[in-house]
C-alpha cells in the first residue's frame, strides 16, 4: 500500500495505490468520513465485485484514513481500530502497578477463569447465550493524560474541579458497578472533556489508564449473528481499545498482564493487516486478536491465518 495527500481544503484528498497496483482517489473530511472514492480496478457497484475485490477497496479506505491520521493528526480512525491507540493502551497497561492492574482487570480475570474454575462469575451470562464457552468478552479501555507537566496537570485538575472531583482524592479506582448513578454521570462528563485534550503526540508518552468498562459479552444469537450484551461504561466518549477475549485465562493471575499484552499485540497486528500493510516486526505475533478480524482471516485467502497456532503464517500478506 502507498499513498500521497494530493490536496487539503474543506476535504483531504489522497491517491492510494493498493496491493493490486490499483489507484484509488479518495476524499474525506477531518473526521474520517469518506466523501468521494473513485477507482478503475474493480466494478463501481459493490454488488458486482468479488468479495476479494470489495476487501481491496475497503483496505484502500482504511489505509487512507490511517494515512491522514499519521500525516496530519486528524482523528480519522475509530480509536479501537487505530494501531496507535491500541498500542498506547497496551503500553499504559504495562505501566500499571500490580494493585492498579488488579483493580482494573481483576473482575475480567475472574470472569474468564469462571469457565474453568468453580468460582462465582462477576457477571452472569446473558439469557440468549446457548453455549457458555462460545462467548467473547469485550470490555473497553479508556486512556487519559498523566499529570506530568504543569499545563496538562492544570487543565486536567481544572476540568475535574468543574465536575466536582479532586484528582488526588479520586486516585483510588472503584469498579463501575460500585459507582452511584450521579457519580457515574459526573465521571462520564469529566472523561468526555478530558478526552478532548488528548492529542496524537500524547500517544507516545504521558498516557495512563483512566477507566475500564463493565464486561460487554458477545455471543452468537439464534440467527448466528454476533450480538453484544453491553455493560456499564465509565465514559460516553469513544473507547481507546476494546478487548476481544475468548473464555480462557492463564491459571496464575501473575501471568495475566503478559497475556493481555500479547492479546493487544495481536490486535495491533490486525489493525495493520486489514489496511493491507505488513505490521512492524514487534507485532509479528500469532494468536487471537480481534474477533471480527479472525473471521476475516478465515474467509479471505489474501490474509495469513495468524489467529491460528497451526495456520498459514507466511507470507504475512498474500
Amino acid at each position: 500500500m502507498d499513498a500521497i495527500i494530493t490536496g487539503e481544503s474543506e476535504r483531504i484528498g489522497l491517491s492510494v495505490i493498493d496491493n493490486n497496483d490499483v489507484e484509488h482517489l479518495i476524499e474525506m473530511n477531518e473526521s474520517g468520513e469518506i466523501k468521494y472514492h473513485e477507482q478503475d480496478g474493480y466494478p463501481d457497484d459493490a454488488n458486482k465485485r468479488t468479495s476479494e475485490g470489495n476487501e481491496h477497496v475497503n483496505q484502500a479506505r482504511r489505509y487512507a484514513k490511517y494515512y491522514v491520521f499519521a500525516q496530519r493528526g486528524y482523528d480519522t480512525v475509530e480509536h479501537i481500530e487505530n494501531p496507535a491507540y491500541v498500542d498506547a493502551v497496551r503500553r499504559a497497561i504495562a505501566d500499571l502497578s500490580p494493585a492498579e492492574f488488579k483493580r482494573y482487570f481483576g473482575a475480567l480475570y475472574r470472569q474468564l477463569r469462571s469457565h474453568h474454575d468453580d468460582t462465582e462469575r462477576p457477571r452472569e451470562l446473558p439469557s440468549g447465550v446457548r453455549k457458555p464457552d462460545a462467548v467473547v468478552y469485550e470490555p473497553e479501555i479508556y486512556l487519559g493524560l498523566e499529570a506530568v507537566g504543569e499545563d496538562v496537570a492544570e487543565r486536567a485538575q481544572a476540568l475535574a474541579t468543574a465536575h466536582g472531583f479532586d484528582l488526588e482524592e479520586s486516585a483510588e479506582v472503584q469498579p463501575v458497578s460500585e459507582l452511584s448513578d450521579e457519580t457515574l454521570s459526573r465521571w462520564k462528563a469529566f472523561g468526555d472533556d478530558l478526552a478532548a485534550i488528548v492529542t496524537r503526540e500524547d500517544l507516545t508518552t504521558n498516557l495512563t489508564i483512566t477507566g475500564v468498562s463493565g464486561l460487554h459479552i458477545g455471543y452468537p444469537n439464534r440467527l448466528g449473528k454476533h450480538e453484544v450484551d453491553e455493560a456499564d461504561s465509565p465514559f460516553t466518549h469513544q473507547a481507546d481499545a476494546r478487548l476481544s477475549l475468548l473464555p480462557y485465562a492463564p491459571e496464575s493471575f501473575d501471568e495475566f498482564p503478559a497475556y493481555l499484552d500479547h492479546h493487544l499485540r495481536c490486535q495491533v497486528r490486525d489493525c495493520f493487516l486489514k489496511m493491507g500493510v505488513v505490521p512492524p516486526e514487534e507485532f509479528h505475533v500469532v494468536g487471537f486478536g480481534k474477533f471480527r478480524d479472525s473471521r476475516r482471516y478465515d474467509h479471505f485467502e489474501m490474509y495469513p491465518e495468524v489467529h491460528k497456532r497451526d495456520g498459514n503464517h507466511t507470507p504475512l500478506l498474500g
